[in-house]
């Protein structure tokens, strides 16, 4: 990559900052007056003309200014760009919010997602936690027929998990009392603590001997195996996206709705962030297929203590304004992991 001078770096500032603020291809003259009066509106042509050349800016047609590409805007992110404190007015907002959702962390995270939509003026998505980094409160199995059984497990925190086993029949008498044998052994414990200590349980003595207890811990292991295999996600503000008038075409636009539809491709692009520590910021096509090369996602892990549990992000234009949705992303993460702290 080819180093860019401090002229070539203020002129590609000038023209991003202004393309975000108007969405309209820049000028000149319009950096000469408003970004840097030092030189004139010929010399920054001059410079802009280069930077078309490496690959930074582009001109939609012969008498337009330029608009910054995929590459401007990664530069931009990289080098130049100056991330802005979160507003206390925003601070406020997110607290004002979060705060009607206390002791509901499903409500918490659709609240969060509903928030950053606002605030961000974008597409703003929540992955939560799978359920067996949260803590377990109650166990209970229906039966529905002879070899199904309804299994309902509730979090500390509300999240319901439903699901059905299948195996022998078992009447509802016995299938209660195996519920309150769990309940009452396994209440407060994570969820993959409780699958730790019924696997541990299983090997003991006396377990062999007890057949309630047998069957509650052999049940128990069943009833949670693959609670965690279907994350969920939460979806606020797509008219946002869809409203945006860089969607021009009527193809593009179906293009957008499908990858919005498909929650589990969502997921897969957000799951990018989980791995590594920090705000990741994903431009064009590096959000991948979908007719998203226009657009871009800033995402956050967030953690139970120095665990991470889940992912969050916006999706908008290519000229959002990083400066400031950048560090709402990154509060936001710290938000719902001080939320997942007591439960």
């Amino acid at each position: 990559m080819i180093a860019l001078s401090d002229r070539d770096r203020g002129v590609l500032s000038a023209i991003v900052q202004e393309y975000i603020e108007t969405g309209e291809p820049v000028g000149s003259r319009a950096v000469a007056r408003k970004y840097m009066v030092a030189i004139s509106p010929a010399t920054v042509r001059n410079v802009m003309s280069d930077l078309e050349e490496m690959g930074y800016l582009y001109q939609p047609h012969v008498s337009a200014g330029r608009i910054p590409t995929p590459k401007g805007f990664r530069f931009f992110l990289n080098e130049i760009l100056e991330l802005k404190a979160v507003p206390r007015t925003d601070r406020s907002l997110i607290t004002r919010h979060m705060t009607r959702t206390i002791g509901n962390f499903r409500e918490s995270v659709r609240e969060a997602s509903r928030t950053l939509s606002i605030i961000s003026q974008s597409m703003a998505m929540v992955i939560l936690p799978r359920l067996d980094t949260f803590f377990f409160k109650h166990i209970e199995f229906i039966r529905l027929d002879e070899n199904r059984i309804l299994v309902i497990l509730v979090s500390k925190s509300g999240l319901v998990h439903n699901h059905i086993v299948y195996g022998e029949d078992i009447a509802q008498i016995e299938l209660t009392k195996y519920s309150n044998y769990l309940n009452a052994s396994y209440a407060n414990m994570s969820i993959q603590e409780m699958r730790d200590g019924l696997v541990q349980e299983m090997s003991n003595e006396k377990t062999r001997f007890d057949l309630i207890v047998r069957d509650a811990i052999s049940l128990g292991l069943i009833a949670l195996e693959g609670v965690e295999d279907t994350p969920d996600i939460m979806i606020e503000g797509k008219a946002s996206v869809l409203n945006a008038p860089e969607i021009d075409d009527l193809a593009r636009l179906r293009e957008i709705v499908s990858t919005f539809e498909d929650k589990g491709r969502i997921v897969r692009i957000l799951n990018q962030v989980i791995e590594s520590p920090g705000v990741k910021v994903l431009i064009g096509d590096e959000i991948g297929q979908g007719g998203m090369s226009e657009f871009s996602m800033i995402a956050s892990r967030y953690h139970r203590g120095a665990l991470p549990v889940g992912s969050l992000g916006v999706i908008g234009p290519m000229r959002m304004d990083y400066a400031r949705v950048i560090p709402l992303v990154d509060y936001m993460a710290k938000v719902l992991g001080d939320l997942l702290e007591d439960i």
